[in-house]
């Protein structure tokens, strides 16, 4: 007589959901875990201040008021600095919601390192505020920075954002083109098989 093959056994869908919403809360524990032991200048500039307003930055504020930018981006951020460089500022321009933007090298003896700040405003008629962790960066070397970064921005950012601008504008235009000729692309791809 043979016998035949006896089914395994049915899993139950519920053990296996109880097992995924485990290792889930399991995961989301220890990724709370490491980043609540990181240092701020591990994930970014968490601990920013703002130092606009001080006297001794006065000169600063009126170089780089009249720029059409509203934030720029200047040195490394975390212990590897995998964010951000000491040789480019990274400017966003204020219109055109804000994603025209461009990268301006900067000149090596304008360069200076371990020094990191953010410069944002939300319109041009507003003064900057300058947002820096104070306990990663001396003020003396935040004004040096900046002293002598203003002049070279003042003198770069126009034209460089206003072509980061314009070609964005320009990006978005042709996208906008080719979505209002697609319908008739493929009525006509769809037209064009023999009945």
């Amino acid at each position: 007589m043979k016998t035949l093959p006896t089914e395994p056994a049915r899993t139950s869908g519920k053990s296996a959901i109880v097992v995924i919403a485990a290792v889930a809360v399991v995961g989301g524990m220890a990724s709370a875990t490491f980043l609540l032991n990181r240092k701020p200048t591990d994930i970014g500039m968490i601990g920013k201040t703002d130092v606009g307003g001080l006297q001794a930055l006065a000169g600063i504020q009126a170089q780089l008021r009249p720029l059409r930018a509203c934030s720029a981006q200047y040195g490394e951020r975390g212990r590897r600095g995998r964010t951000g460089s000491h040789t480019e500022v990274i400017v966003t321009a204020c219109e055109n919601d804000g994603f025209g933007f461009a990268r301006i090298a900067v000149p090596t003896e304008r360069q200076v390192e371990r020094v990191a700040f953010n410069l944002e405003r939300s319109s041009v008629s507003e003064p900057w505020k300058i947002l820096v962790e104070k306990d990663q960066v001396p003020f003396p070397e935040l004004e040096r920075a900046l002293t002598q970064l203003a002049p070279f921005m003042a003198e770069e950012v126009p034209s460089k954002l206003a072509r980061a601008v314009d070609e964005k504008l320009a990006a978005d235009r042709e996208f906008q083109e080719r979505r209002a000729a697609e319908p008739a692309r493929r009525k006509a791809a769809q037209d064009s098989y023999p009945e």
